[in-house]
């Protein structure tokens, strides 16, 4: 390989093959370096649970008509990563993605981001702190923001009425930690995995895009149930059944008449990092947290009921004096029949938990992650009517969301001769 060859039209070679026949005349590598690269091509998998737990790892499917990573089962930990472009060349983005494409399909099944032999000159392929790790259930879902169709001149397939997320009442959105071009979420049961995929696809973006802002979370190692939030309320009790195909029909994937043609079997995604008040929190009484959520506590019922799921009854309770009026459950999902059941969304939340802040606070809360058809008629309303000032939602006291943004998530990729967002670019 010439000394003079960019490792950014390696990555470009790598997806026409060219950089493999480069790499066969390469004589000295050691085996040591030979060990950390798997060569065997990647083929489109079916989903792998181990039928002997303790020789097969688990896997998640990444070929299919959606992206994984939405209504696969959650994960127990997060990494989510904004990317910025640095180029306006169309086909630099387009071969990243397929780059990018490559790159996933491999890690998703546990091998090596790249299946090119490695030369010892040149900095490793693959950063290798996942080496004897299993895949651990990775899925990796990208979607682009609104910015990434004006700066490479595609405004015209950009979604009629997709722009940046909106600053809500009460949000302190800081810019360094809002927005993006294209963001990446890496979800597997083991933090390492998510960040070594984060990381060696950051590698890859080399020259043509860069990292934003970068997010981690967890939502514990509880193996099922509703997990709960750093409020130690059980969250996402009324997330739909992710084998519900109607709801998911209805609620989360793009048909095409409501998206472009290339977005048919997408979704769009809202992220929000909401920062939790921790210390004032934990000084309310069990009664004004339970009022505030709408919930009990420990079993997550609503306050009218036993079970966690038992249907909250607020046309008996017209006052609120069972359920607070302005308390949280109340508010999201007022239960008034077609109505609310247009609005639901397919949350995919997880804790976050990163020391203090900069005056000593807990600098803790939730990644609010969240799939829907419609941002306007679903998220939007929602979020609308939780920031009313008039009957603000109680937990806007003790929350405040300080970064994210709007995505759109095009549609899987369906074999591996395609890419992630081929459609757009086509």
């Amino acid at each position: 390989m010439s000394k003079q060859l960019s490792r950014r039209k390696f990555l470009g070679m790598a997806v026409t093959g060219a950089a493999g026949l480069v790499i066969g005349n390469m004589i000295d590598l050691p085996s040591r370096v030979q060990g950390v690269v798997d060569p065997t091509p990647v083929t489109p998998s079916s989903p792998t649970s181990a039928t002997n737990p303790k020789t097969a790892p688990e896997m998640e499917p990444f070929f299919g008509v959606h992206q994984a990573g939405i209504v696969t089962p959650a994960q127990q930990f997060l990494n989510i990563t904004a990317f910025d472009l640095l180029t306006e060349d169309r086909n630099e983005v387009k071969d990243l993605l397929k780059t990018w494409t490559q790159m996933i399909a491999r890690m998703t099944t546990g091998k090596s981001p790249m299946d090119q032999a490695q030369n010892a000159k040149f900095p490793p392929l693959d950063t290798g702190e996942e080496v004897g790790l299993s895949p651990s259930k990775l899925t990796i879902t990208i979607g682009f923001g609104a910015s990434l169709f004006d700066k490479l001149g595609l405004s015209s397939k950009k979604p009629k009425g997709f722009g940046q997320m909106p600053i809500f009442h009460l949000d302190a959105l800081k810019e360094p930690l809002t927005h993006g071009d294209i963001v990446v979420q890496a979800c597997a049961d083991d933090p390492v995995v998510c960040f070594h995929a984060i990381r060696n696809l950051s590698i890859a973006s080399s020259g043509i895009a860069h990292m934003r802002w970068q997010h981690t979370g967890q939502s514990g190692t509880k193996p099922e149930g509703t997990p709960r939030n750093l409020f130690g309320f059980k969250d996402g009790t009324n997330n739909p059944r992710l084998n519900d195909d109607a709801f998911m029909n209805n609620n989360v994937w793009l048909n095409a008449s409501d998206a472009p043609s290339w977005l048919v079997g997408g979704s769009y995604m809202v992220v929000r990092r909401i920062q939790m008040r921790i210390e004032t929190w934990d000084q309310l009484s069990y009664k004004t947290q339970e009022d505030t959520i709408g919930r009990q506590k420990i079993t997550g019922a609503p306050m009218d009921g036993i079970n966690e799921h038992d249907e909250p009854n607020f046309k008996d309770d017209a006052n609120g004096k069972v359920t607070p009026l302005d308390s949280h459950i109340r508010l999201s999902n007022p239960r008034n029949g077609e109505q609310s059941e247009r609005e639901r969304i397919l949350r995919r939340g997880y804790n976050f938990m990163d020391g203090l802040d900069e005056v000593g606070r807990m600098n803790a809360g939730l990644m609010f992650i969240c799939f829907n058809r419609n941002m306007k008629t679903q998220f939007e309303s929602i979020q609308n009517r939780l920031t009313n000032a008039k009957q603000l939602d109680q937990l806007m006291k003790y929350t405040q969301t300080v970064g994210g943004g709007y995505f759109v998530v095009p549609p899987g990729v369906k074999n591996a001769n395609g890419y992630i967002g081929e459609g757009l670019f086509s």
